[in-house]
């Protein structure tokens, strides 16, 4: 019987890769940081909810113990890979993991110094089935990293100028990884996944305005501004640093590309923005 270990299990995807796999009739590990939360967020459902630190070591044995296959997810504030994240790898490696489905980047196969791309590195070097999952700026960013913005200055705050984001939806990501954990031929791939279409934050701030019923403005702010900006309303330097780097790639056109590769492994049409927005109305209510 295929068993998988989720890590991120509470978070923007890999709740909706438990929900998947669980609808599949998969045994589902999930891998969470404080077990009292983890069980309270997964009451009632078929999942078995364990402790899991990649920077504790000891958690390591009991989370893969009688697990096939990983859903990993790489942690924003871990930034080293060999420090945090390989010792884990490799430990899996022992465990006998067979498969893992790893949440990578968009275009990280042009930028070698990324963690993700170091991460990639690993598991091919450590001799894993893999399949990596590159997609596009996440829409579930906006109503959990964005979302003070919208909801307290009714804004979108982001450098991006005039640049277009082929947004994806956090649940068609979730969709195809239980498609390739589940369905043959995903052995050893590389998948570039966006959503149907690459939008300007201006076209982003005009949906979420009609969807809402109230006016969402993209500020555009400079750069420095940005930065600047996030760090006093407290995000952390090394996550705010990320962040500005990741905008400044979208503002020089990397994130515009658009892949039917969604559609195809889903069958159907990705989420669209609008559909997104109207989904998850209540994250932004005053």
């Amino acid at each position: 019987m295929t068993s998988v270990l989720v890590t991120g299990s509470t978070g923007n995807i890999g709740s909706y890769v438990i929900e998947q796999l669980v609808a599949r009739g998969v045994h589902v590990k999930a891998g969470v940081t404080n077990i009292e939360k983890g069980k309270q967020f997964f009451l009632g459902k078929n999942v078995d909810v364990v402790p899991f630190d990649f920077l504790k070591k000891h958690t390591y044995t009991e989370a893969l113990k009688g697990v096939t296959k990983l859903f990993l997810v790489r942690p924003p504030k871990l930034a080293s890979p060999k420090e945090d994240m390989l010792p884990f790898l490799e430990a899996a490696k022992k465990a006998g993991i067979e498969h893992i489905i790893f949440v990578s980047l968009l275009g990280v196969e042009k930028n070698p110094v990324v963690p993700h791309r170091k991460i990639e590195n690993f598991i091919q070097e450590l001799g894993f089935h893999y399949t990596f999952l590159r997609p596009s700026f996440f829409m579930q960013n906006i109503n959990t990293t964005h979302r003070e913005d919208v909801v307290q200055r009714d804004e979108l705050f982001m450098p991006v100028g005039s640049a277009k984001t082929s947004f994806i939806d956090t649940r068609d990501i979730a969709e195809v990884a239980a498609i390739c954990f589940t369905e043959e031929g995903h052995d050893n791939k590389a998948y570039t996944l966006t959503g149907s279409e690459a939008i300007t934050y201006y076209e982003a701030a005009e949906i979420m305005t009609d969807v809402l019923g109230r006016k969402i403005t993209y500020t555009n702010p400079g750069v420095l501004e940005f930065r600047r900006t996030i760090i006093n309303r407290g995000t952390p330097k090394d996550f705010a640093n990320v962040m500005t780097m990741l905008y400044i790639m979208t503002k020089l056109g990397t994130a515009k590309s658009v892949t039917d590769t969604t559609e195809t492994l889903l069958k159907r049409k990705p989420f669209t923005f609008k559909q997104y927005v109207e989904d998850h109305k209540e994250f932004f209510k005053k």
